[in-house]
């Protein structure tokens, strides 16, 4: 069964008028009342898509008093697994598979050859500051 929701917007004053006949319509299950920027919501139901949308230009959008409407029509869950389906692949190609995780570096007071004086003694000082920081809490 196929459902729309139709918001509608009317005459200040015909809310109750439009509301009365909206429930006399064929094809519509509920009709409420609302405060905010629509005044009216209907729900309309049909096995055929067709009749759904004969519904709501022919019958709902013609009746007196009635300003300006907005439809928001269900989308059908076979249709979302689908399409999820498409969107998410069984398998991550190579090319988009995560690259390793960078392998922690032991920062010992070794210099390394090709590191220069600047780049050891920074490391050195760092690590100073961190054990004075951090002793009281180990």
């Amino acid at each position: 069964m196929k459902r729309a929701f139709v918001l509608i917007n009317c005459d200040i004053g015909s809310e109750e008028s439009v509301i009365g006949e909206l429930k006399h319509l064929e094809n519509i299950s509920e009709v409420q009342g609302t405060f905010g920027a629509y005044d009216i919501v209907a729900k309309v139901e049909s096995v055929k898509p067709e009749t759904l949308q004969q519904t709501i230009t022919d019958h709902i959008r013609k009746l007196e008093h009635i300003r300006s409407t907005l439809t928001l029509t269900e989308v059908e869950e076979s249709d979302t697994e689908s399409k999820m389906a498409e969107l998410i692949p069984d398998v991550i190609p190579e090319e988009k598979k995560p690259k390793e995780q960078p392998r922690e570096q032991n920062y010992q007071d070794e210099d390394d050859e090709d590191e220069d004086d600047f780049s050891a003694s920074k490391k050195r000082r760092y690590k100073d500051v961190y054990k004075r920081r951090y002793r009281d809490n180990v």
